[in-house]
């Protein structure tokens, strides 16, 4: 392990302290998939389990998936090759098609994968029992599921394609990224070829989730000669991967599950209009993030504690803050908010294209990440992001934060961070809209 390594591998363990971009991706994915008439629009698809959909496809499924493999091995920005021993093969046994498919796609098997529809903060049905937050996700801390409605759609027979892709695009923050590495002490890990964790903090719940749902594509190129482990992220590949899922079920006629894979991969989409998801310490520049780790390894570890605890504090706060002005929006039926209609689709969107992952999405919110640091710093108490003696989770500020950024900034400050929230929804209405319709464009 080089020095440098060394010196950067506690200060990335800040990029886990909050790993969910936006705290639930309904809120943000809602009004895009709706403003999409090709969404809102669409016939209601026929409810299918995963085990029906795997048997019905099986065959072209394994085709698929290995072509596919020699793409991704070829064309990602980083990738680790699947092992050959993990290719999904057709051999007409149901009972074990859903531990194939996900040891091939390199899932969390534990993942129930039940058939449910997430609602939003306001919107209450009766046309579907309920289900428990602990049905659908892996984590003994249920945060925000416990105060949505999750219907049950095993027991009806169709389902509105929005509410299908909305409630995927939360889906990967329920656990299908966690324990996939082979210092995660998990059987399955020890198999995916994805190697040590390589950032991210383990101890965690969520923790093992950090490279899937991050990734540090624009960094200097002082860090990256120094420091390759950086590249070793895979948000790239489960956009790729599910948007390929979608397009094949699409086209064998599974329109449920084209639905829900898409908003499976529209949920990393979501992820990386957070600047928190793109650079690990926003406002540090290449030299600071250097130097506080290489006093740390100087046996001076101050600066780097006061890093990751600054870092958690912010990342935390801005999605404390996008959550309590979203839902309040939502609940008094204010579908004209600005956060809200920021996610409108553009009236031209952008075709599609792989690179864009990279290039495009990643980078905005990289360019970004300086500006959102300086105005939280300013519409928020120095309690809340200023102060390294202070667990901002600890203080239950959420309740009361609206309140609080408008006291403490005025009604400027609170409109200048709310505003700045609103671009960063808004650069990723017009990411994801561009991710839809490439789906649906493929599958015409």
């Amino acid at each position: 392990m080089t020095i440098i390594k060394t010196v950067l591998i506690p200060v990335l363990l800040c990029a886990s302290s909050s790993l969910w971009a936006w705290s639930n991706h309904t809120l943000v994915s809602h009004q895009l998939a709706k403003s999409l008439p090709e969404v809102a629009n669409a016939k209601p698809v026929n409810v299918e389990s995963l085990e029906d959909f795997l048997m019905a496809t099986e065959k072209k499924l394994a085709i698929m998936l290995t072509e596919d493999e020699l793409w991704m091995r070829s064309n990602l920005w980083f990738y680790a090759p699947r092992p050959d021993g993990l290719a999904f093969e057709a051999t007409g046994h149901r009972d074990d098609i859903k531990k194939r498919f996900t040891r091939a796609i390199r899932i969390n098997p534990n993942m129930k994968l039940i058939d449910y529809a997430q609602l939003l903060p306001g919107d209450k049905r009766a046309a579907a029992p309920s289900v428990k937050p602990k049905q659908i996700s892996v984590f003994k801390n249920y945060g925000y599921l416990e105060n949505v409605q999750l219907l049950n759609l095993e027991t009806v027979k169709a389902a509105k394609p929005l509410d299908v892709l909305v409630s995927a695009s939360d889906e990967p923050d329920h656990g299908l990224d966690i324990g996939l590495f082979t210092d995660s002490n998990t059987d399955y890990g020890k198999e995916y070829g994805f190697g040590p964790q390589p950032f991210g903090n383990p101890n965690l719940e969520y923790g093992t989730q950090a490279p899937f749902h991050m990734g540090f594509y624009h960094e200097s190129s002082v860090i990256y000669s120094l420091a390759g482990f950086l590249g070793k992220s895979y948000p790239e590949y489960r956009i790729h991967l599910f948007k390929r899922l979608s397009e094949f079920a699409f086209e064998n006629g599974h329109d449920y599950w084209g639905w829900r894979f898409m908003g499976w991969g529209l949920h990393y989409i979501g992820d990386f209009s957070n600047p928190y998801h793109i650079t690990p310490v926003p406002g540090n520049s290449t030299l600071k993030t250097i130097w506080v780790g290489l006093l740390s390894l100087l046996g001076m570890p101050q600066a780097q504690t006061d890093a990751i605890q600054l870092v958690s504090n912010r990342h935390t706060a801005l999605e404390d803050f996008q959550s309590a002005v979203m839902t309040k929006a939502y609940q008094h039926g204010d579908h004209q908010h600005e956060t809200i209609a920021a996610l409108n689709a553009p009236q031209t969107v952008r075709s599609y294209e792989e690179s864009h992952v990279v290039d495009v999405f990643s980078k905005h919110s990289y360019d970004k990440a300086e500006k959102i640091n300086q105005v939280l710093l300013s519409s928020m108490p120095a309690q809340y992001v200023s102060d390294e003696n202070v667990e901002y989770s600890e203080l239950g500020a959420e309740e009361t934060l609206i309140e609080t950024v408008k006291e403490h900034a005025g009604e400027e400050g609170f409109n200048e961070l709310q505003s700045n929230i609103s671009g960063l929804l808004s650069d990723f209405s017009h990411n994801g809209a561009s991710y839809i319709k490439g789906i649906l464009t493929h599958a015409k």
